[in-house]
């Protein structure tokens, strides 16, 4: 089994680079080579039956055939390019899809299932969908390919030749279009984030016990997922014994985080990480034959994007922190979040902590005539830290012990709580959010009130249009010279 994997990750490898460097991305032949095509379809079209001179004295003598047949014979030249290109790609994706089934059973016999985790069946089933997307641009492609081919047989000028330009073009666009709409999603197997560009998260907790870490794998797909389990039973094993395991872990990936962000180097994070992991563990986890920094800069990069919101409230209560700041509450901690521009959907984060010795309730109520829902009211019992990580005066980022940033911090995001909401906007333009912390009798205790922009994401929305587009129009032209061909055949019947 290791063996048939090791040869299909070897073979998508090799294809994924000829993909990547110049079928769908790099050069872009998939995209170039039908838009050459198409425009050498309108010269022949413009040039029926009446060459220019040039060509008829220089040319035409020599070749035997006019310009617009020279012009159909390049096109279908191109096209035989563009159909290998996309079955070179199709292929590639056909390697993702074997590797990545591959994968998933050995997990299963490595008694990590990865069928029953969320997101699983919305992986598949759209590397099986992109897929099949591209099996039906390539046979258009090809359909469009002999159309041409037979079109440089027969007269330029004829009403046949000329309808059969236009069905073979309206193929090629509704290729065009097939090929647009796989590409908002790309994937691979190459590398273990590969997937992580495709895999939407279907849900997400609604409170974060643990942020970094739940934040982390919500944004892993299943198999990534699965292998971070294996990852965190290894550093569980690397950890000391007098280190509390969740809070080992969150420092961990606070630690990855700041290091991401270029807060501090690798140097200071072998020294910090040696308080929480024995000396092997150190040199074991940076060199994770799976989670190397490398992956981890793939993953804070893509969580970053996806929710600027709570990286913006975890960098707003170090700024505090760093500068000694007083609490605005007594006893109680608290800030909140959100997007500064919206496109499919809003997340909102609140952190909330109890710096006090007795356990309190709070109400946490959101209300918004632009999203859904417009009135949201959340009851939280917060339990008393086990001990106070907000200081009194200003904290180095780093020293020895976890009294400095990273450390306060780790203690601070596992104690406190973190209330993750999704809104879905109801139009674009601009919007407002009012959010509300409260006691139980209702007395306000904190209140936001934070505008946003509602905005269509550009790129995704940009090719989707252009997809619809090209079926539209391709959809028009090939019907137009079905109906046409069917008319001249029954008149001449």
């Amino acid at each position: 089994m290791t063996n048939e994997l090791d040869l299909l990750r070897s073979r998508e490898e090799k294809f994924y680079g000829i993909d990547s460097q110049f079928l769908t991305e790099g050069i872009r032949l998939v995209m170039l080579l039908p838009a050459f095509s198409l425009l050498f379809f309108f010269g022949a079209w413009a040039y029926k039956g009446v060459s220019p001179s040039w060509w008829l004295e220089n040319i035409e003598p020599t070749v035997g055939f006019d310009l617009s047949t020279g012009f159909t014979l390049i096109s279908s030249t191109i096209l035989i390019g563009f159909c290998a290109g996309l079955y070179l790609h199709r292929f590639r994706v056909k390697l993702t899809r074997q590797v990545f089934r591959a994968e998933v059973n050995a997990a299963a016999e490595a008694h990590r299932p990865v069928t029953s985790m969320h997101g699983y069946s919305s992986v598949d089933g759209l590397i099986s969908r992109t897929m099949a997307s591209h099996t039906i641009a390539m046979w258009m492609g090809i359909f469009a390919t002999i159309i041409s081919g037979v079109v440089a047989f027969l007269e330029s000028d004829s009403d046949i030749a000329q309808r059969g330009l236009l069905a073979s073009a309206s193929l090629v666009t509704i290729a065009i279009g097939q090929h647009l709409s796989t590409r908002n999603l790309k994937f691979n197997m190459v590398t273990d984030d590969g997937l992580l560009s495709a895999y939407v998260p279907p849900i997400h907790p609604s409170t974060l016990d643990l942020a970094f870490n739940e934040m982390l794998r919500t944004q892993m797909d299943p198999l990534l997922r699965s292998k971070f389990e294996d990852f965190l039973q290894d550093f569980e094993s690397y950890s000391r014994d007098d280190i509390d395991r969740e809070y080992g872990r969150e420092k961990f990936l606070m630690l990855m985080h700041r290091r991401f962000k270029g807060s501090i180097d690798r140097n200071t994070t072998s020294i910090e990480l040696a308080e929480i992991l024995t000396d092997k563990g150190v040199k074991a986890i940076l060199e994770h034959e799976v989670f190397n920094e490398g992956l981890w800069d793939s993953l804070f990069a893509r969580s970053i994007r996806t929710n600027p919101a709570f990286y913006r409230l975890i960098e707003r209560l170090e700024q505090d922190m760093s500068a000694g700041n007083k609490i605005d509450m007594d006893g109680l901690l608290f800030d909140v979040d959100l997007e500064n521009i919206v496109t499919e959907k809003a997340n909102l984060f609140c952190y909330i902590h109890n710096l006090s010795d007795e356990e309190r309730q709070v109400v946490l109520r959101v209300h918004s005539p632009d999203f859904r829902p417009h009135d949201l009211a959340l009851r939280y019992n917060l339990e008393p830290g086990e001990k106070s990580w907000w200081p009194d005066e200003v904290v180095p980022i780093s020293s020895e012990g976890d009294e400095d940033i990273i450390g306060r911090m780790s203690g601070l995001l596992r104690d406190g709580t973190i209330a993750w909401q999704t809104l879905l906007p109801e139009s674009t333009g601009e919007a407002s959010v009012s959010v509300r912390f409260e006691n139980t009798n209702g007395d306000l205790l904190v209140g936001r009130q934070i505008n946003v922009r509602v905005r269509p994401e550009f790129v995704n929305w940009l090719r989707n249009t252009s997809s619809l587009t090209s079926f539209l129009v391709g959809g028009i032209g090939l019907v137009g010279s079905i109906i046409f061909q069917l008319m001249a055949v029954l008149a001449s019947a």
